[in-house]
């Protein structure tokens, strides 16, 4: 009979600790979006990896506008070295202005990057909660990562990377194929 008891106790320990490790990174979404809506930079900024973030969306920016090839170039080109500090002089204000916490809050809002987010003043087309929130879903990657996308299929995807056990950070995102 005790040993009934503990395999029945261990397996609902084991179930119960899968339950929170599958259930981890839709929390630390569910407390994003409420940071977002209460406008708390500093909670929002606890789950997001800045230096990740920002090299992320460098990269895909970049990779939009079609500035990798500057970047590949080699020292064959005597207007490579130019043109990859004019790419990057342009790029680097705007990834700046895309990652920080009122940016990251934007995106988060909308599901897409901004560069400029929605000013605090202004006022909502139709009253403050006429906006609709955005649906995400949540798939999983492995164990260390879970991908975050609009329901609908567009705007960016948010990539977040296991921080510990039970937390999860916003660390890369990735814009869609046009």
């Amino acid at each position: 009979m005790k040993t009934t008891t503990a395999a029945i106790g261990a397996a609902t320990a084991i179930a119960t600790l899968a339950a929170a490790l599958f259930a981890s990174p839709h929390l630390a979404l569910y407390r994003m979006r409420v940071a977002v809506e209460a406008r708390d930079a500093q909670a929002l900024s606890a789950y997001v990896d800045y230096p990740s973030l920002r090299e992320s969306v460098k990269v895909q920016v970049m990779r939009r506008l079609g500035a990798q090839g500057v970047l590949g170039e080699s020292g064959a080109n005597p207007f490579a070295a130019f043109g990859k500090a004019m790419a990057l002089a342009v790029i680097d204000p705007v990834v700046d202005a895309a990652v920080s916490p009122a940016g990251v809050a934007a995106m988060l809002d909308s599901g897409d990057i901004r560069v400029q987010p929605k000013q605090e003043g202004s006022p909502a087309p139709t009253g403050e909660g006429a906006r609709d929130k955005v649906n995400y879903d949540l798939s999983y990657r492995g164990w260390g990562q879970a991908v975050v996308q609009r329901a609908d299929g567009g705007g960016v995807a948010f990539i977040l990377d296991r921080d510990g056990l039970w937390s999860w950070k916003l660390a890369a995102v990735e814009l869609r194929e046009e």
